[in-house]
C-alpha cells in the first residue's frame, strides 16, 4: 500500500491544486435541474427500495406500539392465509439478495392496509436538537417531521436541507454509534439522546450520515421510534398500491379527493379524477408506460365518456392495469376449461411437470395451497377451507389465482434451506463468504472506516470479518487501513460489534481474521478484550488436540474462531516429543491425499517436483528417515490475514533472500488461532505447510503470477484439498472494486475476500453463491473433485484415453417480462423508459479473463455467454420480452454455473449495443435456480433490492453429459499438464485417479 500510495503520489501532482480550482468554478453555476428535483418527490407516496434494517439486534428502543416489524412471523403468517397476493408485495421476505431484514411487504399480504403510526404532535411542530458535524462542532436547528410529504427537514426555507423518510436505510443508536460519538467528541452522558440517521442518495453508491442529539429522552424516543415506524409503514403501503389491493387503493382515492376538494365537506358523487389525475398518480406510483397506451386504459374505464373517473369507474382502470398478458397465455396452457378454471389435478400437473416440486412428498401441503389461492382469486365456489365437508374437487383457480400464485413466496425462484441442517465436513471443504478490509465503506485511500461495516457485512451473512489493528495512543488498539489516510476506530468497539452481529444471519462459525501491527503490550489488550467480549462464543483450545484434520462447521455453531499469525516457536519442546525415523508426521497422514513423493531408497526428491514457484525457493529435499522433530498439526498459533499491503507474499524480500522473519505475535494472542494460523509461505513442502490448522493468504496478483504453471496448479489444488487459503484484492484496486472470485473458487481457495461496500460483478456472484439453500449459512460444500481424489474406474470409453473429463450443460433461459421498473432519478425528463434485459452467463472454464484462462482449447459447441432481448419502447411498467435464449456450456464444475440478468436502458429505443447502464440486476446460481416459471427480485446499484420491480421468467436445466476433451498444448496458455499424470510416487496406492478430470491409458500416471 506504501508504493501505492507513493505511485499515486508522483504520478498525480498538482491534483488537488487542479480540482480546488475547478471546483471554484462549478461552486458559482446553478445546478441544472433533474427529473429528480426535491420538488418532484413530494407526491410519492412509498420507496421504491426494500431498505436493510437490522431489527432483530434491537437497534431501535422497544415502543409501546409498533406498526410491523420484520420479526413479526405469526402475524405474516395469518395474514398470508387470508389475504390476496401479487406482484413484489408477497416476495420481497423470502429473498435474502444481501437483505439480511426480512422485507415487512414480503411477508404480509395485505387486505387493510393499517393506519400509518401516529406521528407525535411535537415532531410535526418541531423540536430542537443538537446536529454535529465533521468538525466536530455542534449547531442548534429546528427539526420538523413532514410525515404526509415523506420527509425531514431543518432550516426552513432552504429546499435543500431535508432528508426524504424513503432513503433511510438505518436509524442506529447506543453501542452501534458508540465509536461516532467517540470520534465527534460527545460526552458519555449523552449517548442515550445521540442517535445517527443512515441515508442514501439517489444513483450514489454511498450512503449518507446525520448525527443528532436530542435535548430530552422523550424527544430522542419520538424521534427514533416515528422514523422506524413511519419507514415500515410506507414500504407495506406502497407495496400493497403496487399489488392493486382494493384496500390500499381506496385509501389512496380518499386521500387525493381529500386534498382535491381541500378537506371540504363534498359528496362521494362529486369525487372524480381526470386523466391528468391519473397521470400524477402513476408517477407517484412509480407506473412508467407509454402515454397511448395510458390513455387507452383510461378510455376504457371511462364508460361515461366524461373525460373523468368516479370512484367505480378508477376501479376498473385498477384492474385494466393489474392484467398480466403473459400470465393470461400460461393460464390457457394449464386451464383445459378456462370458463371453469384450473382444477387441483391440473395445478398438481403444472407443479410437477413445469416447476419441478416434489408434490408428491406432502401433497396435503400443496393442496391446501391450492385451495388458498383458489379463494384469493375471487369468487369462491365452495364453502371456506376450513370447512371440514369441502370438495376440493368443485374448487378451481382463476387466472387471479394463479397471477397471485406465481408472484407469491410458494412459488420461491431459489432452493429452500431445510428447517434442520448439519454441516459435517472438514471447513477445508467449504467456501466461505469473507470480507476484505471490512473497516472500510469505501475507497481503499483517504476514505472511512467505520463500525458499520462490521454491521452490514455480518448482517448479510458474511462469515470472516477483517481487523487491522495497529498501536493506539492511549495504550488501546485501533483499527484503521495503515498508512492510507483513514480515520482510526477503537478495537474495543469493533470487537463488541462483532460480537452483537455475529450470528444475527447464521449460526455457523464466524471467523475473525487479524491482521497485527501493534507492539506487545496492545497484543495483550487484544487478547484480553476478545476473551472477555466473546466470552464462552470464542475458540480457545481445540476440540480433539490429536486430531488431524479440521473440525467441522456444525461442530463449532454459534462459536467464534480467530485467524491470527502464529507465535514464534523455535527452540521450543514439541507438545507430543518427538517421533522415531520411522514414524509418519501428523501433518502428513497416510490417509492424506498430499504425501510428499519420495523414493523408496531415500534418494533426493527430483527436481521436477520442486521446480514450481509456489513450491517456494526455500523447499529443498527431506528424508523420512532423517526426521528427527515431530510437526504439530494443532499449534495454537494466528492466522496472517493480509492486509493491502502484503506481508505473506511468497515473492517478499525476506523470502527472496531465503531469510525467514521471526514472528512478533505474542502468545496470549497466538495462542488464540487454534484452527486458523497464518503462515509465511516457503513452498508447500515446508513444515507450515502441513499443519492441519495453517493458512495462506495470497494477494489476487501474486495468485496469478504464480498459478499459472502446470505444476503450481496441480500443487495448490492439492494443498487447498486438505488445507485452508485465503486470497484478498490488489492493492492497486483504490475504489474498492473486485476481482472475478470464480477464478479462486475454482482452484479449491475457501476464503475469496472481497470489497463489500462495492455491488460489482465479484460481489453479486459472491451474493448468488451464498444464496439459496444451505448455502445461506455461509458455507458451500466444494464440488466433489475439489475435495478428493477420485479413483478412476477400469474399462474407461475409449474416447476418455489421454483427454480431459468436462460435463456439458444445456439448459434454455426464457425472459417473459418486467414489472414495474423503476426510473432513475439521472434520467432526463424528456426521456422514456426503452428497457431491455441482457442474460450473461459465467462459469469456471470461462475464457473471457485474459489474466486467468483455463486449460484446454474451445469447445465448438458451447454458445455464447451473453444474449439480450429485444428493446420495449417507452413501457417500464410491464415490458413483455417474451425472449428465450439457449446455452450449451462445458465446464469442469457444473455446481459454479452462475447466470445474470441486467436490466437496461436504449438511449434511442432502437440500439441494444455498446455500454449500456444497468438500471437493475440479479444474479443466481444456476444450481440454486429453481426450474418452471419463476418471478425472480432485481437490485439496484448498491445491492438493495427494489420493493416491487421483477423479472418473470422461465428456466429449463437438462441432465448434465460427461464429455473428453483435448488437452491444451503446451503453447496454449501454457496449461498442457493439466490433467496430465504425475507420479505422486513410487508406491502410489491410486494409480488411476483425477484431481481435474483428465484421463490416460497407462496406469503409472495420476491426472490433474
Amino acid at each position: 500500500m506504501a508504493e501505492a500510495l507513493s505511485n499515486s503520489h508522483s504520478s498525480g501532482k498538482g491534483l488537488i491544486r487542479r480540482l480546488s480550482n475547478r471546483a471554484t468554478k462549478f461552486a458559482s453555476r446553478t445546478r441544472r435541474q433533474s427529473a429528480a428535483t426535491p420538488m418532484s418527490r413530494e407526491g410519492s407516496v412509498g420507496p421504491g427500495i426494500l431498505r436493510r434494517r437490522s431489527d432483530s439486534t434491537n437497534t431501535a428502543p422497544a415502543a409501546e406500539t409498533v406498526l410491523l416489524t420484520d420479526s413479526d412471523d405469526e402475524f405474516h403468517d395469518e395474514m398470508n392465509e387470508l389475504n390476496s397476493i401479487f406482484g413484489a408485495e408477497s416476495m420481497t421476505r423470502d429473498f435474502s439478495s444481501g437483505s439480511a431484514a426480512a422485507s415487512i411487504a414480503g411477508s404480509a399480504s395485505i387486505v387493510d392496509v393499517p393506519a400509518g403510526p401516529v406521528v407525535p404532535m411535537a415532531l410535526v411542530k418541531g423540536t430542537f436538537l443538537n446536529k454535529i458535524s465533521k468538525k466536530k462542532k455542534s449547531k442548534k436547528l429546528l427539526f420538523i417531521l413532514e410525515a404526509d410529504a415523506g420527509k425531514i427537514t431543518w432550516e426552513k426555507g432552504r429546499s435543500t436541507k431535508c432528508i426524504y423518510i424513503d432513503d433511510i436505510k438505518e436509524v442506529r443508536i447506543g453501542s452501534d454509534i458508540r465509536q461516532y460519538r467517540i470520534d465527534y467528541g460527545v460526552s458519555e452522558a449523552e449517548e442515550g439522546r445521540f442517535f445517527t440517521i443512515f441515508y442514501a442518495v439517489p444513483d450514489k453508491s454511498r450512503s449518507k450520515t446525520m448525527h443528532l442529539i436530542a435535548e430530552d429522552e422523550e424527544t430522542f424516543a419520538h424521534w427514533v421510534n416515528a422514523l422506524d415506524q413511519i419507514s415500515k409503514h410506507r414500504e407495506v403501503h406502497m407495496a400493497s398500491l403496487m399489488a392493486f389491493n382494493d384496500s390500499a387503493i381506496r385509501g389512496y382515492w380518499d386521500g387525493e379527493m381529500t386534498k382535491q376538494f381541500e378537506n371540504r365537506h363534498h359528496s362521494p358523487k362529486e369525487e372524480e379524477m381526470d386523466f391528468p389525475g391519473v397521470e400524477r398518480v402513476c408517477r407517484n406510483l412509480h407506473i412508467h408506460m407509454a402515454r397511448g397506451e395510458l390513455h387507452a386504459k383510461f378510455a376504457i374505464a371511462d364508460s361515461t365518456r366524461s373525460g373523468r373517473l368516479n370512484f367505480s369507474e378508477f376501479q376498473v382502470f385498477v384492474r385494466e392495469m393489474k392484467q398480466r398478458k403473459d400470465i393470461q397465455r400460461l393460464y390457457t396452457k394449464i386451464a383445459s376449461d378456462q370458463e371453469r378454471g384450473i382444477t387441483l389435478a391440473e395445478f398438481m400437473r403444472f407443479l410437477r411437470e413445469e416447476q419441478g416440486e416434489d408434490v408428491d412428498s406432502n401433497a396435503g401441503l400443496w393442496e391446501s395451497r391450492f385451495i388458498r389461492y383458489a379463494h384469493r382469486g375471487g369468487k369462491p365456489r365452495s364453502e371456506p377451507p376450513s370447512c371440514q365437508r369441502l370438495d376440493k374437487d368443485s374448487i378451481t383457480m382463476s387466472e387471479q389465482a394463479l397471477a397471485a400464485y406465481l408472484t407469491s413466496k410458494d412459488n420461491f425462484p431459489l432452493v429452500r434451506a431445510p428447517i434442520e441442517y448439519s454441516l459435517d465436513r472438514p471447513f477445508n471443504e467449504y467456501f466461505i463468504s469473507s470480507s476484505h478490509n471490512t473497516y472500510l465503506v469505501g475507497r481503499q485511500i483517504a476514505d472511512v472506516a467505520s463500525i458499520e461495516g462490521y454491521i452490514s457485512t455480518l448482517v448479510r451473512g458474511c462469515r470472516s470479518v477483517e481487523i487491522d489493528c495497529w498501536d493506539g495512543s492511549d495504550g488501546q488498539p485501533v483499527v484503521k487501513h495503515g498508512y492510507a489516510m483513514t480515520n482510526a476506530i477503537s478495537f474495543r468497539e469493533v470487537i463488541r460489534t462483532v460480537n452483537k452481529y455475529a450470528f444475527v444471519a447464521s449460526h455457523f462459525p464466524l471467523w475473525v481474521s487479524l491482521e497485527v501491527h501493534c507492539n506487545a503490550p496492545q497484543q495483550e489488550v487484544m487478547a484480553e478484550i476478545m476473551k472477555e467480549t466473546f466470552g464462552s462464543r470464542l475458540v480457545t483450545e481445540p476440540l480433539d488436540p490429536y486430531s488431524t484434520k479440521l473440525p467441522s462447521p456444525s461442530e463449532l455453531k454459534d462459536r467464534i474462531l480467530i485467524k491470527v499469525k502464529g507465535t514464534h516457536q523455535s527452540n521450543e519442546p514439541q507438545r507430543n516429543g518427538s517421533e522415531s525415523a520411522t514414524g509418519r508426521r501428523r501433518g502428513n497422514s497416510l490417509t492424506s491425499p498430499f504425501s510428499k513423493p519420495v523414493s523408496s531408497d531415500n534418494a533426493p526428491i527430483p527436481t521436477r517436483y520442486l521446480s514450481s514457484p509456489l513450491l517456494g525457493p526455500t523447499a529443498r529435499p527431506s528424508r523420512r528417515g532423517a526426521v528427527n522433530e515431530r510437526v504439530d498439526t494443532i499449534n495454537e498459533g494466528e492466522v496472517h490475514d493480509t492486509v493491502s499491503s502484503s506481508t505473506s507474499e511468497c515473492d517478499s524480500e525476506e523470502e527472496k533472500r531465503g531469510k525467514r522473519k521471526t514472528s512478533k505475535i505474542v502468545k496470549n494472542l497466538g495462542e488464540l488461532g487454534v484452527y486458523c494460523t497464518g503462515v509465511k509461505f516457503h513452498g508447500f513442502e515446508s513444515a507450515e505447510c502441513r499443519k492441519s490448522n495453517h493458512i495462506l493468504s495470497f494477494m489476487e496478483g501474486t495468485f496469478r503470477k504464480h498459478s499459472k504453471a502446470s505444476d503450481s496448479k496441480l500443487a495448490l489444488t492439492r494443498h487447498n484439498m486438505r488445507y485452508m487459503m485465503r486470497v484478498y484484492p490488489q492493492y492497486s484496486r483504490l475504489s474498492s472494486d473486485n476481482f472475478n472470485p470464480l477464478m479462486y473458487w475454482r482452484r479449491g481457495v475457501q476464503m475469496a475476500a472481497l470489497n463489500w461496500q462495492t455491488f460489482d460483478l465479484g460481489m453479486q456472484l459472491n451474493q448468488a453463491m451464498f444464496d439459496g439453500g444451505t448455502d445461506q449459512s455461509g458455507y458451500v460444500l466444494k464440488p466433489a473433485s475439489m475435495r478428493e481424489i477420485r479413483i478412476l474406474p477400469d474399462g474407461l470409453p475409449v474416447e476418455a484415453i489421454g483427454k480431459l473429463e468436462r460435463q456439458s450443460m444445456s439448459f434454455d433461459i426464457h425472459v417473459i417480462s418486467a414489472q414495474q421498473l423503476i426510473r432513475p432519478s439521472s434520467l432526463p425528463s424528456n426521456r422514456t423508459l426503452d428497457p431491455y434485459v441482457e442474460i450473461e452467463i459465467f462459469h469456471t472454464n470461462d475464457k473471457r479473463d485474459k489474466h486467468d484462462s483455463m486449460a484446454g482449447i474451445p469447445i465448438l459447441t458451447d454458445t455464447p455467454l451473453k444474449a439480450s432481448t429485444p428493446i420495449v419502447k417507452e413501457n417500464g411498467f410491464n415490458p413483455v420480452f417474451d425472449y428465450k435464449a439457449h446455452f450449451s456450456v462445458t465446464t469442469k464444475h457444473p455446481e459454479l454455473v452462475f447466470v445474470r440478468f441486467s436490466v437496461k436502458l436504449s438511449t434511442d429505443g432502437e440500439n441494444s449495443s455498446g455500454r449500456k447502464a444497468t438500471i437493475a440486476t440479479y444474479t443466481a446460481k444456476l444450481n440454486s435456480l429453481k426450474q418452471g416459471y419463476r418471478t425472480l427480485p432485481l437490485l439496484d446499484s448498491n445491492g438493495d433490492q427494489y420493493l416491487f420491480s421483477t423479472l418473470f421468467c422461465h428456466i429449463k436445466v437438462d441432465p448434465t453429459t460427461s464429455v473428453y476433451v483435448p488437452k491444451a498444448s503446451e503453447h496454449n496458455g501454457g496449461d498442457a499438464t493439466v490433467g496430465k499424470l504425475k507420479n505422486i510416487s513410487r508406491n502410489s496406492s491410486f494409480e488411476k485417479s483425477s484431481i481435474d478430470g483428465g484421463y490416460s491409458d497407462s496406469s503409472q500416471h495420476a491426472f490433474l
